[in-house]
């Protein structure tokens, strides 16, 4: 019996980006989208958790669909350039959604994320501004 395998390199075209290696990146707002719920300002400590999804953590734990264009840093780049880390405290404003209303429901995108960020809850914070400090 012969057993024959190949490699095949990458091409150097298909090399990751820095924010391909973080998984799904930072949640954020799509161009385009709504996102139903009342609107909302939520007060609380950035937290990320063992699965790496970055949560706030104030009444309840929610996650955060961060300002379109913000990127993954330590753990979050707001799109003017602040830098968000664990521990820190910051008040959003945005609306409550419920994880269900999310565009594409259960079976889209957002779907996927919030079923692998689960942070207990049925609502997460969809954030327009994000201002450091309570």
């Amino acid at each position: 019996m012969l057993a024959a395998c190949s490699f095949l390199s990458p091409s150097p075209s298909a090399a990751p980006t820095d924010e391909a290696l973080g998984g799904m990146g930072v949640p954020q707002q799509f161009e385009g989208e709504t996102y139903p719920g009342p609107a909302a300002t939520v007060a609380g400590t950035v937290w990320v958790a063992q699965d790496g999804c970055v949560y706030l953590l104030g009444d309840q734990p929610r996650l955060v669909v961060w300002p379109s264009g913000s990127q993954l840093s330590d753990p979050v780049r707001l799109p003017d350039g602040t830098e968000l880390a664990d521990g820190d405290e910051v008040t959003l404003e945005g609306r409550l959604v419920l994880a269900a209303d999310l565009p594409g429901g259960a079976d889209g995108y957002w779907g996927m994320v919030t079923g692998f960020c689960d942070a207990g809850g049925d609502q997460v914070v969809v954030a327009d501004r994000v201002t450091p400090g309570r």
